[in-house]
């Protein structure tokens, strides 16, 4: 019994420094809490013609990575590029175009899924002087191979040297809740 309650103890501590540690390292993606967060720094492993330098924050809904969840495919991401303080739209589209196709590549390198990688397209559209909305046609690698059409709306933000990156994104089936999730996503990591 006493081994038994040893190992939950140990098990809990880990789980509750891996939450702590969590929230220590997010710079930008702070909310919600409750999301799986991860941070990488550029390059990207699976996009390395993206030149940047800086790092990218994610936070994933506990549904995104399943197909039947009202959550699926919906979270935030935030990349500070440093050394740059404007982008285009000409330079986010093309960079949602490597980053989703090679995510996709990446994810699927065992070939799992017949994926038709020349498919993958981003559109992206300049809404006012800080504010995107994009279009992004993606396979779902993670789970099941199928086409996803993503919706994503991007907000940038400049200080003295860096440029500051949010983006909200669902699947196109619940455009009617992206607005709401890129306010709150506004409001709660730009404090």
């Amino acid at each position: 019994m006493k081994i038994k309650n040893i190992v939950i103890l140990i098990v809990l501590n880990f789980l509750f420094l891996g939450v702590y540690a969590q929230k220590e390292n997010a710079e930008i993606m702070r909310y919600p809490s409750e999301w799986k967060f991860e941070r990488i720094s550029f390059p990207l492993d699976f996009a390395k013609d993206i030149t940047w330098k800086g790092y990218e924050e994610l936070r994933f809904s506990p549904g995104m990575f399943k197909a039947e969840s009202e959550q699926y495919f919906t979270y935030y991401f935030g990349m500070k590029i440093e050394d740059k303080i404007t982008i285009t739209k000409e330079e986010i589209q093309d960079m949602l175009m490597k980053y989703y196709k090679g995510l996709c590549k990446a994810v699927n390198s065992n070939g799992k899924f017949a994926i038709n990688y020349e498919k993958i397209k981003a559109i992206v559209t300049k809404i006012d002087l800080n504010n995107y909305k994009a279009n992004i046609t993606f396979f779902d690698s993670f789970t099941n191979g199928k086409e996803v059409d993503l919706l994503m709306l991007i907000t940038t933000k400049k200080d003295k040297k860096n440029l500051l990156v949010l983006a909200s994104v669902v699947p196109s089936v619940k455009e009617s809740k992206l607005s709401v999730l890129h306010q709150k996503n506004l409001k709660e990591n730009l404090r």
